[in-house]
């Protein structure tokens, strides 16, 4: 699992949100959320962006947080 995307699965399961209850709020389909928690999906920024949005937080890469 990549850094992002355990970031992201803490912070889903932490605010117990299902990831289709999650996809729903970003408009990301589920099987693209749970990819990228996964580790098998590159993440674009713009899909982060509509993940944080959601989530009303913030992610860290490396020196960058979104």
């Amino acid at each position: 699992m990549n850094n992002i995307g355990h970031q992201l699965k803490k912070i889903r399961l932490n605010r117990e949100l299902e990831i289709e209850k999650l996809a729903i709020l970003s408009g990301l389909h589920a099987e693209t959320i749970a990819g990228i928690e996964e580790g098998e999906l590159d993440i674009q920024v713009s899909t982060l962006a509509k993940i944080s949005d959601a989530l009303n937080c913030t992610f860290s890469i490396g020196d960058v947080s979104i």
